[in-house]
């Protein structure tokens, strides 16, 4: 059971990584954890924070709910 909630939570890292990278300025992997960051998606480990899966669980469709 662990492995499908470490797959979906990589899943959620992604999702909200993709969103960052689309609004940060230059659209790099560095500027798009600089910009989570900031919005407080990511913590200082680079983990979702609870914002993060919350962002998360709106941009991916519901149906992946393993």
């Amino acid at each position: 059971m662990t492995h499908m909630n470490n797959h979906q939570d990589f899943l959620k890292f992604e999702a909200v990584l993709a969103h960052c990278e689309k609004r940060a300025p230059e659209g790099s992997l560095f500027s798009a954890m600089e910009y989570g960051r900031e919005m407080q998606f990511f913590d200082g480990h680079n983990s979702l924070s609870v914002s993060g899966h919350i962002l998360a669980d709106m941009l991916m469709p519901s149906a992946v709910d393993w």
